[in-house]
């Protein structure tokens, strides 16, 4: 069953319209049908399956019909900071992230990475990538579509990375350190209601002065592994071990 967002309140006696896309998306793409069902979210996370009641191509109208009990969220909110990555894997990346379950995505500007955002360009691309993240997070069945945060700065990073309750930097130069456990550490510590935030270096990695920067402001420096991975995967290598201990252990 097809899933949607709305962000509107919940009340069951309403109707309620979804937008020209998504109703686009029913009629013409899934082919539904009046009476026909589908997945939707509402604010505060709430999921109900409803009723599509009326199927013109704009404006699809739907009631709610049964509340889905319990989330698929995980328990551990994590953040991924980034800087924009080449061609289209920025977008590949936060497609996979969504559908892994990070909460947030963070875009910030390096020293050494080559598809810097320009300010004026910031808008349009924030739009692109949440309806990217909606996608994804509408195909993977998620409560919650991730935010899209852009900071011009590593020192704009910092700040607002003051709130989480554990902060790592992710540098491959420590994949050959046998002796550094501070990943292991992290995944072997009580994840539950937690908030993680993992920078990560663009096709040109952090620079060492950029990762002392990091560990100067409370980052625990990490490696994963000893393979050296690509920019679009450490990001999944690292949220998938924090979710699966999050999840199962």
């Amino acid at each position: 069953m097809q899933q949607y967002f709305i962000n509107e309140d919940l009340n069951v006696q309403s109707t309620y319209e979804l937008s020209k896309d998504d109703s686009n998306h029913i009629v013409r793409i899934m082919r539904k049908k009046i009476e026909d069902k589908v997945y939707v979210v509402f604010n505060n996370e709430i999921k109900y399956i409803c009723t599509i009641v009326d199927n013109n191509v704009d404006k699809v109208l739907i009631t709610p019909y049964e509340q889905v009990i319990g989330t698929n969220e995980l328990s551990t909110k994590i953040t991924v900071a980034i800087p924009p990555l080449k061609n289209d894997k920025i977008e590949y990346l936060m497609q996979k992230l969504t559908e892994l379950g990070v909460s947030n995505i963070v875009l910030f500007n390096s020293e050494r990475n080559i598809a810097k955002i320009k300010k004026d360009k910031v808008d349009s691309k924030l739009n692109r990538w949440n309806k990217i993240v909606k996608e994804a997070a509408e195909q993977s069945k998620r409560n919650v579509i991730p935010d899209i945060t852009y900071v011009d700065s590593l020192k704009d990073l910092i700040a607002f990375s003051e709130k989480f309750d554990s902060k790592v930097v992710a540098y491959e130069k420590e994949s050959v350190n046998e002796e550094n456990i501070n990943l292991k550490n992290l995944l072997h510590s009580d994840l539950s209601n937690k908030e993680v935030i993992a920078v990560f270096g663009s096709e040109g990695g952090l620079s060492e002065q950029e990762v002392d920067f990091l560990t100067e402001n409370k980052f625990d420096v990490i490696g994963l592994g000893k393979r050296i991975l690509r920019a679009e995967t450490a990001p999944l290598y690292f949220v998938s071990c924090v979710a699966y201990f999050s999840e199962f252990n």
